[in-house]
Formats: structure tokens, sequence, C-alpha cells
């Protein structure tokens, strides 16, 4: 399992990673912010340790990645609609879009799936199952990077989504699945995140999730998730839907890597 050992190394060269999200298009459509996926793309340089976005995206998108410091590249390989409206949907659908072959083919370097738990008909929930683990045979298969990204779901959203006791439920069923990496939700406090990452088994990268009131909020979260055992974070709209994706990723990189203030690093994003 060397080419394993050797992208996960790569992912955490740094100590800790920074990853930027890019693939909400296939679940929401082209959000503000990432219409131009060059553009995107470009705005955020070699901050971050990795880029997660579609197959698809990558082909589009492949021309900057061709230098030895470009950031490494998890694909997205599924899709659910639970985010359109989730007041609204009954029972909803999960789909395996892309296998892993195709996602090295087109350039990655790691994969990336969903769990979801709470769907109206729990055999949704069990075909999920039954693909991931198909998914992460086929990752040990090629030695890549297996990434689970387990979520709870209710048809009304509330604050009890991210309760720690959800976060470690719904993290301990996807560490039992064997992925190399997991992308949870941070439950807003570092003591009860702290007791997600001790019941988990594998590394855990933080999902950054809507966009947040404010940059501080932002910064604020991403250290206390770091400072309670986070092994890195994913970012996504409150980088891309920023005024300053550039200012964003520097700021985001000095927190995760050189574990800046977040204060300090509020500044570097107020840079003219």
């Amino acid at each position: 399992m060397s080419g394993l050992e050797i992208r996960l190394k790569r992912l955490f060269s740094r100590g800790k990673a920074f990853v930027v999200a890019l693939d909400h298009g296939l679940v929401m459509g082209p959000l503000k912010g990432i219409e131009n996926a060059m553009g995107v793309v470009k705005s955020i340089g070699n901050y971050p340790d990795a880029l997660q976005m579609t197959p698809a995206m990558l082909k589009v998108v492949e021309e900057n990645f061709y230098s030895r410091s470009s950031p490494m590249l998890i694909a997205r390989l599924d899709t659910a609609n639970v985010w359109r409206d989730a007041r609204k949907y009954d029972q909803g659908y999960y789909s395996l879009v892309y296998g892993v072959r195709e996602a090295i083919r087109a350039g990655a370097d790691a994969v990336v799936t969903y769990l979801v738990v709470g769907y109206g008909d729990d055999r949704v929930e069990g075909y999920n199952l039954e693909q991931l683990a198909k998914a992460r045979n086929e990752a040990n298969d090629y030695g890549i990077p297996f990434i689970i990204e387990p979520l709870f779901v209710r048809k009304e959203i509330t604050d009890s989504m991210k309760e720690a006791s959800v976060v470690k439920y719904v993290s301990r069923l996807a560490s039992e699945i064997g992925p190399d990496i997991l992308k949870v939700d941070y439950t807003g406090d570092k003591v009860g995140f702290a007791s997600v990452v001790e019941a988990s088994f594998a590394p855990i990268l933080i999902r950054g999730g809507p966009k947040t009131s404010n940059d501080l909020e932002f910064l604020k979260m991403l250290r206390d998730a770091i400072d309670a055992g986070a092994s890195g974070i994913t970012v996504g709209r409150n980088l891309w839907q920023s005024q300053n994706p550039t200012l964003v990723a520097q700021a985001v990189s000095k927190i995760v890597h050189d574990r800046m203030d977040p204060e300090n690093a509020l500044n570097i994003i107020k840079q003219k």
C-alpha cells in the first residue's frame, strides 16, 4: 500500500491539511462564486493542500495542476438530493456518479463520498452503504485515499444536526466502513468536537459548512477545530463567496499551517 501512504503523507505534508471544496455544483448547481470554474481555481492559487471537485470539473481546470507546487486533487464520486430543499424532500436519493478508476484517469489523488444518515426510506441508506463499500474496495485496490463525509439529515433543518452526540454517531458509523479520512461537521465547541475525534478511527477534516455571518467567526471556527484535534479543514462558500478569495485562502493557510491567531489572520483579509 505504498501508493496510499505516499498520497496521505503528501496531503498532510505540512502537518494539517487545508482543502477547498468546489464540488457543490453536483448537488446545488452553479452557486455564486463557482460559476466560473477556471477563475475560482486560479484565484485560490497554491495556498490549499488540495482541491475537491468532480472528475468533470478536473478536466476543465487541469492546466492549473501541471507544476510541482500544485495542490492535490480530491474527486467527488457521488451525489444526493437532500440539499435542494431539506424541508420538502420525502425519501431522497443517493447515486454513485463516478468510479475510482474514472477519478484517477482524470488526475485525482484521493476520492470522497457521502454517507447520508436519516433518509425517509432506509433502503436508500442501505444502498448508500453498499456503494461506499464497493468504492472503498476499489480505492484500496488502486492505493488511493478514500474519504467519507458522514451527514445526518432531517426534513427540518435544526441545530441538533450538528450536536456532538449526532456528529459522533455518524462519524463512528463512517469509521467502521474503513475510510482513510473523515470529513465531518464541526460541533461548535471544542469539548464536543474532541469527543468526536476520540470516537473516530480516522483523521478528521472539518466541513466548512454554510456561509458564516463574518470572517472572524469563520476563522475562529477553523482555529477551534484544529485546537480540538482536527487533522485539517475543508472550506467552500466561506472562501469562494468572499470578496477576495485569494486573501481568505492565505489567511486560512496561516491558521491551519502556522496556527496563527484568528485576529491576526483577519488582518490578512483586510488588506487592500
